[in-house]
């Protein structure tokens, strides 16, 4: 079956998301990365870095607001998971902004597309961490491979994205879609970011 036009801009749209969420992750790791010697995009870039971001936020919401919004909403939380209790300057925990996100997500996107996202990111996230094992604890980074193991976080990771796909399998195929092909040009780039 050919993919549709609302296919191909789901797609671009989780494409787009997922390079603002990388340049804003490398943005906040860079000395991390720097230590494991782990390629970075925003240290090529230096202060543009978050400009393009959320340039890039800007584009995939326009492609398609709500599937961009609630995976980035989704990477937000998610990627405050490893230190939950840390005062942030909001004057809130993570697990309270995180609440906040999580909720202005369910506002802004519904609860069905902000539950996909969740649990597409949660499984990404794991998957990665299992990735990063080595360079995470090189560098003293929390990670849910270190924590729990990799075999875990493989079978969570893998029980979550098919709960992703069962609860909107037309979402699913085109966000698989745009996040794969950023996953794989990050990696056939590693050397030109360094």
């Amino acid at each position: 079956m050919w993919p549709t036009m609302s296919d191909v801009t789901v797609a671009l749209a989780a494409a787009l998301c997922a390079l603002a969420v990388k340049l804003t992750d490398d943005w906040l790791d860079q000395d991390r990365d720097r230590i494991v010697g782990r390629a970075n995009w925003a240290a090529g870039l230096g202060a543009a870095a978050m400009v393009y971001a959320a340039l890039l936020l800007a584009l995939a919401a326009g492609v398609n607001a709500a599937v961009s919004l609630a995976l980035f909403f989704a990477s937000y939380a998610i990627g405050m998971f490893n230190d939950l209790g840390r005062l942030l300057p909001s004057r809130l925990s993570a697990w309270q902004e995180s609440v906040v996100v999580l909720a202005a997500g369910i506002a802004a996107c519904g609860w069905r597309t902000m539950a996909f996202a969740v649990l597409f990111v949660a499984a990404v996230q794991l998957f990665d961490d299992c990735l990063d094992l080595a360079g995470d604890r090189l560098a003293g980074q929390r990670n849910f491979a270190r924590r729990f193991g990799t075999m875990e976080c493989l079978i969570a990771g893998l029980v979550l994205m098919l709960a992703a796909r069962w609860l909107d399998a037309a979402l699913f195929g085109p966000v698989f879609a745009g996040a794969a092909v950023v996953y794989i040009g990050a990696q056939r780039f590693k050397g030109v970011t360094r």
